[in-house]
């Protein structure tokens, strides 16, 4: 059928010539040959568009798909650094505040306690003070340098707790885990116990952990119900 075609195209074309002319059958033969090699060039090129045309519209695709992750992944960027500036400015607050209340509480230990009593404040001050400065890298040698000196010490507990206050600020949560718990174990009876145990909570939710996150704020809950951070938990049990 493709053949016939060929011949009735140039039959017509013969024709429209209105040669008088006698054509050999040869002739006719190399003239449907070219033909014939033009059409397949021709339907070769089409093909190519066709192709071109189905891999540009991929492109397209792939790029909307692209773009959408994109600005999921700078949303989801924009939503960390806001939440990260909203814990350093919590951590500096209460910096300042415990720095407010510790003032007046110092100057009565330096008065009552011995050389002894007064280098264990030093070196809590010491490791509060670069703490207050932001400089984590020096706080956290300080704090864990006073609690290998003074372990059951005045000043261990908040020691401790900034530990873990410097961990989860800081996006660190498998670290803030680990410190959060050495206060709950080794200084039950620190008034920062419900943060600890909260932030221990809220660590676990950061790494994925969702039964471990529920199980200690439920737990938190049970002990500390009438704490704000009981009230808090019980939000993000909800």
């Amino acid at each position: 059928m493709y053949r016939n075609l060929v011949y009735l195209i140039c039959a017509i074309l013969l024709l429209g010539a209105g040669s008088a002319q006698a054509v050999s059958k040869r002739e006719l033969e190399e003239r449907i040959v070219r033909l014939e090699r033009l059409i397949e060039q021709q339907s070769e090129m089409f093909l190519r568009m066709q192709r071109l045309q189905q891999e540009m519209r991929a492109i397209r695709g792939d790029q909307e798909v692209l773009d959408h992750t994109l600005g999921t992944v700078k949303r989801r960027q924009q939503e960390i650094y806001r939440d990260l500036d909203d814990r350093i400015g919590k951590l500096e607050r209460a910096a300042a505040s415990t720095a407010v209340e510790a003032g007046p509480d110092m100057a009565t230990d330096v008065e009552e306690d011995n050389a002894a009593g007064m280098e264990e404040q030093q070196l809590y001050q010491q490791a509060f003070e670069h703490l207050r400065k932001l400089e984590y890298p020096q706080s956290i040698k300080g704090f864990r340098s006073y609690l290998t000196t003074y372990p059951e010490g005045r000043y261990a507990a908040r020691a401790q707790y900034w530990l873990g206050e410097i961990r989860y600020v800081r996006g660190a949560y498998k670290q803030a885990v680990a410190e959060y718990r050495k206060l709950v174990e080794n200084y039950p009876g620190s008034a920062k116990l419900p943060e600890a145990m909260l932030k221990i909570g809220l660590s676990y939710r950061e790494l994925g952990k969702g039964e471990a996150a529920r199980k200690q704020l439920a737990a938190l809950v049970a002990r500390f119900p009438d704490s704000p951070e009981a009230a808090e938990a019980a939000k993000h049990l909800k």
